[in-house]
C-alpha cells in the first residue's frame, strides 16, 4: 500500500499532526501468527476501515504473537492513545488471560470501538486420519486417555476452552498442544503431527470443501445453513456449543472523538455490501455490536470466565 495522510476525528487532525501522519500509518495489532482466522479477519477488514475512517487513512496489520494474545494486548494497552494503535481483540482470550496469567492490562485498560464478527468453532482432523466423526475422536480418547492430541492457538483461549468443554461433556481427556495461531495448528493437522484441532468456520469450512482437511463437527446448536452436511457436536452426543467473537479496542485514554470515529468506521464496515460479500465468500460471520454493547459484552465475558476459572481452572 502507498502511504497516505490520516485525518483524525473531531478537529484533532491539526496540520502538523496530519503531516506527520504520512509516516505514521494506523496499526491494527493481531495477537497471533499470520495465516490464522483472526489474522485473516483483520486483513479482510483493513481496507474497508481505511475507506470508512476517511482522510487517506493507511492501515497496516501487525502480528504480535505470544502468550495467547496477551503480549499484544499488553502492548496496545500501554500505547499512545492517538488512534493509531488498535487491537483486533478476540473473546474469550482477552478476559481469560486475566485469570490464568499476569497481564499488564485489565478490562478497563481499553475502550471498545465495536464488535465485527462472531463465529462457531469446528473440530477438524487430517484427511489421512482414521477419524470420521467427533464420536471417533471421543472414543479414541476414552480408550486411551490423553493420547489423542488436539492443537490450537494458545492456552486459555477460546479453542482451548472449547476442547475442555468437549472433555467435560464426553467424560474424556485429550492432550492440548498450544500453538502461536490457528494457521500453525492447521499445519500440524495437515502434516499428521496431531490428531486434530479446533478453529472457526471461516478458517476450516473452505478447506473441508476443498478436501485438505476434514471437519468432523461444528460447535453450534443447529447445523449451519452454509455447510448443511456438517453435523453438530450435539448431534454426536457432545452437548457443547462454542465460538469466538472479535472486535476492535483502543487504549483507554484515547480521546472520545477518535473512538467515535472508529466506532463509526467499524459499523460502516459491518454494513458495507462489498465487505459482507467477501465475508460470505470466505465463511466469515459478521455480527456487529456498537461501542456500548461491546463494552457490556466484555464485562459479561469477564464475569462468566472468572466464575468458570474458580470452578474449573483451564491450566492443569
Amino acid at each position: 500500500m502507498t502511504t497516505r495522510r490520516i485525518v483524525l476525528a473531531g478537529g484533532l487532525a491539526l496540520p502538523a499532526l496530519a503531516a506527520r501522519a504520512q509516516d505514521r500509518p494506523v496499526q491494527i495489532y493481531v495477537g497471533f501468527a499470520p495465516g490464522g482466522n483472526i489474522d485473516l479477519a483483520a486483513r479482510m477488514a483493513a481496507p474497508f476501515l481505511e475507506k470508512h475512517l476517511g482522510g487517506g487513512t493507511q492501515i497496516i496489520v501487525v502480528n504480535k504473537p505470544g502468550a495467547g494474545g496477551m503480549l499484544m494486548l499488553n502492548e496496545v494497552a500501554a500505547a499512545a492513545p492517538d488512534g493509531r494503535h488498535v487491537a483486533l481483540v478476540s473473546f474469550p482470550a482477552l478476559v481469560t488471560a486475566l485469570y490464568d496469567n499476569t497481564p499488564r492490562y485489565r478490562v478497563d485498560s481499553f475502550t471498545y470501538a465495536g464488535l465485527l464478527t462472531d463465529e462457531p468453532y469446528t473440530v477438524f482432523v487430517g484427511t489421512d486420519t482414521p477419524f470420521r466423526s467427533l464420536r471417533d475422536l471421543v472414543e479414541a480418547a476414552r480408550a486411551q486417555p490423553e493420547t489423542v492430541t488436539i492443537a490450537g492457538a494458545g492456552i486459555g483461549g477460546a479453542p482451548h476452552l472449547a476442547m475442555m468443554a468437549i472433555e467435560r461433556a464426553a467424560g474424556v481427556r485429550f492432550t492440548w498442544v498450544p500453538t502461536q495461531g490457528a494457521g500453525q495448528a492447521m499445519q500440524l493437522v495437515q502434516g499428521g503431527h496431531v490428531a486434530g484441532s479446533i478453529s472457526t468456520v471461516s478458517l476450516t469450512v473452505r478447506a473441508h470443501i476443498q478436501g485438505t482437511l476434514r471437519v468432523v463437527a461444528i460447535m453450534e446448536r443447529e447445523r449451519w445453513d452454509k455447510a448443511p452436511d456438517l453435523p453438530t457436536a450435539i448431534e454426536q452426543g457432545v452437548d457443547v456449543a462454542a465460538g469466538s467473537a472479535r472486535g476492535f479496542a483502543l487504549p483507554a485514554a484515547t480521546p472520545a472523538p477518535i473512538v467515535a470515529r472508529w466506532e463509526e468506521a467499524v459499523a460502516k464496515t459491518a454494513r458495507d455490501p462489498e465487505f459482507r460479500a467477501l465475508a460470505d465468500r470466505d465463511f466469515l460471520i459478521v455480527r456487529h455490536m456498537d461501542r456500548a454493547t461491546m463494552t457490556r459484552f466484555v464485562e459479561d465475558n469477564a464475569r462468566e470466565y472468572g466464575a468458570l476459572w474458580r470452578s474449573s481452572p483451564w491450566r492443569r
